[in-house]
């Protein structure tokens, strides 16, 4: 029988908080002055020193509404169905494979309207197409990450075990970011990768975007 770790649900459901709020571009404060949540109290939420309750949930979600991202109880409290997303997007974040998209073919314009709405709420938004195999099978060629970027080192360290966009001298890589002795590793997920350097070492990050926002690109069948 696996044991179920409730500090750790804690702190999961306390990054989807903040990966909800980011994307609506609410800030802590706003969420205190406009809607009555103190920022002392979103901040015990989203570090996982309080557990979120069914009411406050509910809440949440009324307010992410309110601001025009769908968002839904069960993902914030477990994490369960559909990421986030823009209230009028047809597009659906990883549907399963028997699922019939063909409505959904000639609608690949709305991935846009999402892509402005995130931008304009968050200003150090950064949004990539997704051009290789690295990340897969969670992100595959053609999807769309983004997130807001942050360049302080500071947080840059606070990015490290997430799936970033990183910018270095060498480049811009998507990769996940760990940290080690004298540095970072960029490393991908796909053990069959077809890149020919799966681990990217550096000692020095420019910027670094955590993944907070994913989209589908749905293509045509063949």
């Amino acid at each position: 029988m696996v044991e179920i770790n409730k500090g750790d649900q804690k702190v999961n459901a306390g990054r989807r908080i903040k990966m909800a709020r980011t994307l609506a571009g609410l800030t802590r404060k706003d969420l205190e002055d406009k809607y009555g949540i103190s920022m002392h109290t979103l901040q015990s939420w989203e570090l996982g020193r309080n557990p979120l309750t069914d009411k406050a949930a509910s809440k949440l979600v009324e307010i992410f509404h309110s601001t025009g991202i769908n968002c839904s109880m069960q993902w914030l409290l477990e994490g369960l169905g559909k990421t986030p997303a823009l209230s009028e997007s047809e597009f659906t974040p990883y549907p399963p494979l028997s699922q019939d998209i063909a409505p959904l073919l000639d609608k690949e314009n709305r991935i846009q309207k999402e892509i402005d709405f995130f931008r304009t709420n968050n200003p150090n938004a950064f949004v990539i197409m997704v051009s290789d195999d690295t990340m897969e099978p969670r992100y595959r060629q053609g999807d769309f990450v983004g997130g807001t970027q942050y360049i302080i080192p500071q947080q840059i360290n606070e990015c490290v075990g997430h799936d970033c966009i990183i910018e270095t001298s060498e480049g811009t890589f998507f990769r996940r970011l760990l940290q080690r002795k004298n540095g970072y590793a960029l490393v991908c997920l796909n053990p069959q990768t077809s890149t020919e350097e799966p681990v990217i070492f550096t000692k020095h990050i420019l910027a670094a975007t955590p993944i907070i926002w994913h989209r589908w690109k749905f293509k045509k069948p063949d």
